[in-house]
């Protein structure tokens, strides 16, 4: 094996896939100063060994190892700590994140842990690395071992403020060309969230702090300079202050080309006309907004502190889809306290009724720390102890019902967001009064012939579909053939399926077949 040159300070970031990158980490490196050349990013997405990851650590013999915690990945995140402190608990392992910053020593990775930082770390993090670094043992040094002494008065838990981002280096410069050709790029404009909407995170930290501007446009311009073309928005609430949304979107369009996308999340009832004109002039396919809907209730909207004014939310939604060429990404969330599956089902219509390009069906979670756990008790909210922490039933939907809104949630992803489907979908709920009770129907009956909710080849699904449609749904054969076969095609696929020759259709050359829709790719990969 190639010999490693010793990194004092390793930050290791197990992501969710490859595509995704760490934003947190590389903030650290980024205001790392003068140890930023004694540090290094190891990046493993959530299929890696704990072992292979630790082997792959520990060639680089660091005497500091720190590790972002995130609902997705404090199970691989935990194993790998046990490993790393039973082979070198010499090693300082640092912890950080969203995920160990509450409930802190209750979780079972605390236990390896030799710190803690709670909160934003760009300040605290740079400043423990100093101060354990300056108390290293000269006399081991050779084996990289720390003094014990008492004077390293350092608190295991660290409770960091929340930071000035006046006075913050970004972090863009930490993007690696690698990074810029294979990953999304996210970029944040501002802090925190004026709202308080009790299942999320964001709800803890009321104050705005917006980036300098003249910094952050600087910042944008070095990424369209390297090539980024595809921008993710990590701002909870992009829309915030009109002003300035109106000169991010006026930024990018005067730079744009074909290849690019920016995506948001915004407030739908906060959508005045200067905004929608200022979206209806972006190119087609340039913008995607995610949409938070989450419930259509309004009592349980105001018991969850949700902001909801359907009036205006339907009128918006309605005037981006008309008007502009923005592809929407709606959210709603199932298990939110006092809503029962009417209504939930009356809300995923009256969403699906406001055409969005995809619509996300989630599973309450409980988040460490989110404020939506105080109505557990009244509620009988019963939420699964293993990440990431989905609801399992509460005393309007019971268990085996929750079960039925989580593979609803799952087949709407394969049939629907994917947009494989885009023709054959929509005969699912044609001429029903409830495409939720329709599409459930659908549910129900693949559930039954699969016994899975993995990923289904795009020919099987096609083939169970026609099945369902024409046997158990009795739609004229050829009608729903016809769809399956213009959806198929529009994989650029060079066959006939076996099930669809019957009907006497014939592979067509490239110049004929359509390509897959590249502006739902691009909306699938910067949405996940």
């Amino acid at each position: 094996m190639a010999t490693v040159q010793q990194t004092n300070i390793i930050l290791i970031a197990f992501n969710a896939r490859y595509a995704h990158s760490s934003f947190g980490a590389r903030y650290l490196l980024a205001n790392m100063g003068s140890l930023r050349d004694q540090c290094e990013l190891l990046e493993f997405d959530l299929q890696v060994q704990s072992r292979i990851a630790v082997e792959k650590m520990l060639v680089h013999n660091p005497l500091i190892v720190s590790l972002g915690c995130y609902i997705w990945n404090i199970d691989l995140a935990t194993r790998f700590a046990a490993l790393l402190k039973k082979i070198r608990p010499d090693i300082k392992l640092i912890l950080g994140g969203p995920e160990i910053s509450y409930e802190t020593d209750e979780q079972e990775i605390f236990q390896y842990a030799d710190h803690v930082i709670c909160g934003e770390g760009e300040i605290e993090f740079p400043k423990l690395c100093n101060r354990i670094l300056k108390h290293e043992d000269t006399q081991d040094s050779k084996n990289n071992k720390l003094s014990t002494s008492s004077d390293l008065s350092v608190e295991k838990i660290i409770r960091a403020e929340a930071v000035d981002v006046e006075h913050i280096k970004l972090p863009y410069d930490e993007y690696s060309d690698e990074d810029i050709a294979h990953r999304a790029i996210y970029i944040e404009a501002s802090r925190g969230c004026p709202f308080r909407c009790e299942y999320c995170m964001s709800s803890l930290d009321p104050c705005v702090r917006f980036f300098p501007e003249e910094t952050l446009f600087a910042a944008f311009s070095t990424l369209l300079d390297r090539g980024v073309r595809q921008f993710k928005f990590i701002d909870r609430t992009f829309n915030i202050d009109i002003p300035f949304a109106l000169k991010v979107l006026s930024f990018f369009r005067e730079r744009y080309e074909p290849s690019m996308m920016l995506h948001f999340e915004v407030i739908p009832s906060q959508l005045p006309d200067e905004l929608i004109s200022a979206v209806a002039q972006c190119p087609d396919g340039m913008l995607q907004f995610e949409i938070g809907i989450q419930t259509f209730n309004e009592e349980v909207a105001h018991r969850i502190q949700r902001p909801l004014n359907i009036k205006k939310i339907e009128t918006n939604m309605r005037r981006l889809r008309k008007e502009t060429g923005v592809h929407i990404h709606s959210d709603l969330i199932a298990g939110l306290p006092g809503e029962d599956l009417e209504s939930f089902e009356a809300g995923f219509n009256q969403l699906l009724a406001l055409d969005p390009q995809e619509i996300q069906l989630g599973i309450l979670k409980r988040l460490r720390g989110a404020p939506i756990d105080r109505h557990s008790n009244e509620w009988n909210m019963i939420y699964s102890p293993h990440a990431p922490y989905e609801i399992l039933q509460t005393s309007n939907v019971s268990f085996e019902n929750m079960q039925r809104v989580q593979r609803f949630a799952r087949y709407w992803n394969l049939t629907v967001n994917n947009g494989q489907f885009i023709h054959a979908a929509p005969l699912i709920w044609q001429d029903t009064l409830s495409p939720y009770s329709a599409f459930m129907q659908w549910s129900d009956w693949l559930y039954e012939q699969t016994n899975t909710t993995g990923n289904l080849h795009m020919v099987r699904l096609a083939k169970l579909l026609m099945q369902f449609l024409s046997l158990k749904k009795r739609m004229n054969e050829e009608v729903v053939a016809s769809a399956l076969w213009k959806d198929y095609q529009r994989g650029n696929r060079p066959d006939v399926p076996g099930f669809l020759k019957k009907f006497g259709f014939v592979k067509q050359d490239n110049e004929t077949r359509h390509a897959a829709t590249p502006l739902r790719r691009q909306a699938r990969h910067l949405k996940d």
